[in-house]
């Protein structure tokens, strides 16, 4: 199956797979391969492209997508790929005309708690050495420094195998005690978790004897290599390992009071085609299934999953390097549009700093950039969560009240960030929103150094090392930051270390 598109005058395409958003808008001048007919790329995908003309394409399965020079190709084995066209011929036309007829919105939102107060995720802090000395002098440091309690995710390393979600008795003398102490300080605990099995887990052989891990072509447990070893991975086709999955974290639900879950893994990447699965599904229908499976609890968090556009779920971007450009701080900002512009609008940038471990290890944290770590706070802030790993809120008095400062702002716009999830969970609408989505046909098609937090708020973060001003491009109407009244023009507005330019509307 082939579909053909010609590019029209000024056109440009977004879309794609959410890790690799800062490739995108494409436009006649582009050279570009997408490929999610299985998604190999860490992050959020759909099968969805969206132009500023108002064209859709769509499929309902994953397909091979070819820009060159103002050609698109589109092929796939799978299914039907068609080319639609919105009556209203804009970027915002073209996202609404697909999430009418293709993602409708389910109406869930994962809990406001998640939008108004920072997350705080121990992974880059203590890497897998999590225990429970370690985890409450870290929420200690949190509120010692005069920071909010929000959500508080222990991250791997707390259990005691894959498949096996119980905690280190090693580790956690008394976990009950742990999550009662982080509940009094006002922290809402979340667990990190992972469709993977390991062959220690006390469970595997129950898993295996009753058909709930996926095998391989050949009909032998599929053993899969992924960033933590090679194991067995859960079936979600087959209902009674989605019901084997559930009652385990209800079970720590009701046990310790756990409050939600950081699925990690899930990447279709895992999974072949070619597998024998319950429901014979393919890659990317498993990674769904994942996702699926988190759309129930409260708290949720996922950093992988495929066509799930407009569901009550938080999507995390996948981790990123502890550097300005395209593989750090550079790709919040495209990667975070692309998540909006793809259905996934309950949007977490990666941890602030960055989320790739090997940035970290063996380093002094008082030696790592620091600029960065300011910068990286400024361009969450007003994103729908912030979310804090290393406490760098510890290393100098500077950074810890650029810290602070983020947080007052996240604060002082949680409620108008609160009214677009509630928004986003009826209409699907992005919350962080291209400056094209708003303002068509204004020449602003291929910017992404600037979002939108809704209609209101131009969000302007300096992104390269050094830089004290920031090019911002405002359009017709007034804007206001600080004191001054901008307009329909390019500003050079000075932004210092510990400034985040960001304009809002001036109401008529």
């Amino acid at each position: 199956m082939k579909l053909n598109v010609k590019m029209l005058k000024d056109e440009y395409w977004y879309g794609g797979d959410t890790n690799i958003g800062f490739f995108t808008p494409l436009s006649k001048k582009s050279v570009y391969i997408a490929d999610n007919t299985i998604v190999r790329s860490y992050g959020q995908s759909n099968t969805l492209w969206v132009s500023n003309k108002g064209r859709v394409i769509w499929s309902d399965k994953g397909f091979k997508t070819s820009f060159f020079l103002g050609n698109i190709s589109c092929t796939s084995k799978k299914a039907e790929i068609k080319l639609y066209e919105a009556e209203d011929k804009t970027l915002k036309g073209a996202y609404k005309f697909a999430t009418e007829h293709f993602m409708q919105p389910d109406g869930k939102h994962p809990n406001p708690i998640m939008f108004k107060i920072p997350q705080y995720c121990t992974w880059i802090q203590f890497e897998h050495n999590q225990t429970q000395d370690n985890i409450l002098s870290y929420a200690k440091s949190i509120l010692d420094n005069g920071m909010p309690a929000g959500e508080l995710i222990i991250d791997d390393g707390w259990q005691t195998q894959f498949g096996e979600w119980d905690f280190d008795p090693n580790k956690f003398a008394d976990a009950n005690e742990m999550c009662n102490q982080l509940h009094e300080m006002g922290f809402k605990v979340i667990l990190w978790i992972c469709p993977f099995v390991s062959l220690k887990s006390k469970h595997y052989d129950y898993l295996v004897n009753n058909n709930l891990l996926v095998k391989d072509k050949d009909g032998n447990i599929a053993m899969r290599k992924w960033w933590n070893g090679i194991d067995a991975i859960l079936d979600l086709s087959n209902p009674a390992a989605m019901t084997w999955f559930t009652d385990y974290t209800k079970k720590l639900i009701t046990e310790f009071g756990v409050d939600g879950f950081k699925q990690d893994a899930g990447d279709a990447m895992y999974y072949q085609d070619d597998d024998i699965t319950f429901g014979s599904v393919d890659a990317n229908t498993q990674s769904k299934l994942w996702a699926e499976s988190a759309i129930d609890f409260d708290y949720n968090e996922l950093r992988a999953c495929f066509q799930f556009g407009c569901r009550g779920v938080a999507q995390r971007l996948a981790d990123k390097s502890h550097k300005w450009g395209i593989l750090g701080l550079g790709a919040l900002l495209p990667n975070t549009l692309t998540q909006g512009i793809t259905g996934y609008a309950f949007s977490c940038p990666d941890m602030i700093g960055g989320g790739q471990m090997g940035d970290f290890i063996n380093k002094d944290k008082n030696l790592l950039d620091l600029e960065l770590f300011a910068r990286y706070a400024e361009a969450s802030c007003l994103m729908p969560m912030m979310q804090f790993s290393l406490d760098i809120w510890t290393i100098n008095e500077e950074l810890k009240n650029i810290c602070l400062k983020c947080i007052d702002i996240h604060t002082q716009y949680a409620d108008y960030i609160l009214q677009l999830v509630k928004h986003a969970s009826t209409t699907g609408e992005p919350i962080v929103r291209y400056m094209e989505y708003v303002f068509p046909n204004c020449g602003y098609g291929k910017i992404k150094s600037q979002f939108m937090l809704g209609d209101d708020i131009i969000v302007a973060p300096v992104l390269d090392k050094g830089h004290t001003t920031k090019m911002v491009y405002i359009p017709d109407g007034k804007w206001q930051y600080k004191d001054k009244i901008y307009s329909n023009e390019v500003a050079i507005i000075p932004a210092p270390i510990d400034e985040l330019v960001y304009l809002t509307k001036v109401k008529e």
